[in-house]
């Protein structure tokens, strides 16, 4: 028996760690290291509040609106289903599945209204619109939250991961911009392996504060609409999402430099 407890120790502690990375994860990867250096080739993405790139706006749109829906949304309890209990219970790791309600008291809301407002005026400014108005709109957002409360309708947790998944997409297109933007195109990885140790200690300083602000960024635009949608993962399991961020930043940099872009 004692062996058998084990074993099913051993699996469930697998499983968990198997969790750290989701569906999101790898999508968002992807999208970092394939999307958005094809859409910087094909000039079809910016910066922040740029505007001319009506692709990206509509993205960027997209996934504004997705989360404010989420917003206005509970989670049922339930994987797929309209009702009842989480069918894996170990993808709530430590949180409350019922993630919602306490949004207004936890730490995620001042980031999310934050990046609400960044991704919505982004969004706006790409498709020829005022920016400024996404922020009245992402703050009544919020407003509508707080007065509704616990009677907003309750929808299955996996639609509500679905809402927030395009605004993930966008923002880390996003922050992808900024980078390439920052970095002029130059793959620092390879800088920093071809440059004498002088030139290396510079290199290092400037990865240093860009992961750092890649930090600040993942846990306003990432983590906490994320934490909105399903409260889960533990700080293990963030660090190594956080991770597989930045090396696919540091990817999708870096074959677009050796073309030139």
């Amino acid at each position: 028996m004692t062996g058998t407890s084990g074993a099913l120790e051993s699996t469930s502690g697998w499983g968990r760690r198997r969790l750290a990375l989701r569906a999101e994860d790898w999508l968002l990867a992807g999208w970092i290291v394939v999307a958005a250096p094809l859409a910087s080739l094909a000039g079809g993405s910016g910066g922040p509040f740029d505007s001319g790139h009506p692709i990206a706006g509509l993205i960027m749109v997209a996934g504004f609106c997705g989360a404010l829906t989420c917003l206005a949304t509970r989670d049922s309890g339930a994987e797929g289903g309209s009702g009842g209990s989480s069918a894996n219970p170990g993808d709530d790791l430590g949180g409350n599945p019922d993630a919602g309600p306490g949004v207004l008291d936890s730490g995620a809301i001042g980031p999310l209204v934050g990046g609400l407002m960044l991704v919505g005026g982004t969004g706006f400014a790409e498709l020829g619109l005022q920016p400024e108005a996404a922020f009245p709109i992402a703050l009544v957002g919020v407003a509508v939250l707080a007065v509704l409360g616990s009677h907003r309708p309750r929808v299955p947790r996996a639609t509500r991961r679905a809402l927030v998944t395009p605004y993930v997409l966008a923002a880390g297109w996003l922050f992808w911009g900024v980078v390439h933007a920052i970095t002029g195109g130059v793959d620092l990885a390879a800088a920093f392996a071809a440059s004498p140790s002088s030139a290396s200690a510079g290199v290092a300083t400037a990865v240093g504060l860009l992961i750092l602000g890649a930090a600040v960024y993942y846990a306003m635009l990432i983590y906490a609409p994320r934490q909105i949608a399903e409260r889960e993962g533990g700080p293990a399991q963030w660090v190594i999402r956080f991770a597989l961020f930045v090396v696919s930043i540091a990817l999708g940099i870096g074959w677009l430099s050796l073309l030139g872009g």
